[in-house]
């Protein structure tokens, strides 16, 4: 018996099984807007931030560990992009926010870690990176990052008094402004002070932006601001689809896509057709 054809299909299915582990793809059913949210791959399961590179390209990360994901839309093709050395750096990540060819990923803490010259079509890079402090650690719990109009975006999750352990801050949210390579720390940008921003709605876990407003997301709602007038608006989310939600990123054509993290299951990825749609339970 001639042993090559077994020879063949043996080295085929190896590498069926390492492409497998490079790229999952969701199912179709869920890559439409209003679907019920994609259930995303055991690696995600504590997702913990969204980005926007282009029309057809989301990132993600997970909570603890250095790996950035891409997710390609429509397919809803998951692949891993980057990996903050081997073995990966572990730490709290809670941001990640994209710049032209650099991606950005912050800690809760205010730790910013700079990822230049980003490859956004090749799988498993190990770049070089960099870690900048903020000087955030003692102001704030820090969850959400997004780039805008040439600094880095970072709002604040719980304010600290300033001894850095007792929380305060209440119904308030604040965001501060960091430009990396320029400032020294980051300095606070603004801050909205109102009585509807009790409880969740003011836990900030995500944050996004276009020409007319900011856009931020917290366990109960997304609030989007105008970036003006600082106004508001709240739209309430379905807190059945939506136990964890941990980020927001807006499109151009203004459908809205939130990512979950769910420890005690599978993370969820959910795509509306514009903001309204997010309040339409």
């Amino acid at each position: 018996m001639n042993p090559r054809p077994f020879l063949l299909l043996a080295v085929l299915g190896s590498m069926l099984v390492l492409i497998g582990a490079l790229v999952t793809q969701l199912e179709a059913k869920h890559a439409g807007p209003g679907k019920a949210p994609a259930a995303l791959p055991g690696f995600l399961r504590e997702a913990s931030g969204l980005a926007v590179v282009n029309e057809h390209q989301l990132l993600t990360h997970n909570d603890e560990k250095g790996h950035i994901y891409s997710i390609a839309l429509p397919s809803m093709h998951i692949t891993k992009l980057v990996s903050l050395g081997n073995p990966v750096v572990l730490d709290d990540f809670e941001g990640i926010a994209v710049n032209g060819n650099s991606v950005y990923m912050i800690t809760s803490t205010g730790k910013l870690y700079v990822i230049p010259d980003v490859s956004f079509r090749a799988a498993n890079q190990l770049p070089k990176w960099s870690i900048l402090d903020t000087g955030l650690a003692a102001v704030c719990e820090v969850e959400g990052l997004h780039f805008d109009d040439g600094k880095l975006l970072i709002p604040c999750k719980n304010i600290y008094k300033r001894n850095g352990k007792k929380k305060s801050g209440k119904d308030r949210i604040t965001v501060y402004s960091y430009a990396p390579g320029k400032d020294a720390d980051a300095s606070e940008f603004f801050s909205l002070n109102d009585d509807l921003l009790e409880g969740n709605k003011k836990k900030v876990t995500g944050i996004d932006s276009d020409l007319n407003f900011y856009y931020f997301l917290t366990p109960a709602n997304v609030l989007r601001v105008n970036r003006h007038t600082l106004s508001f608006q709240l739209l309430p989310l379905d807190s059945a689809v939506h136990k964890q939600p941990e980020g927001i990123a807006i499109m151009k054509n203004g459908s809205v896509y939130l990512v979950d993290d769910r420890k005690d299951g599978a993370g969820g990825l959910s795509h509306y057709k514009n903001l309204e749609f997010v309040s339409n339970f």
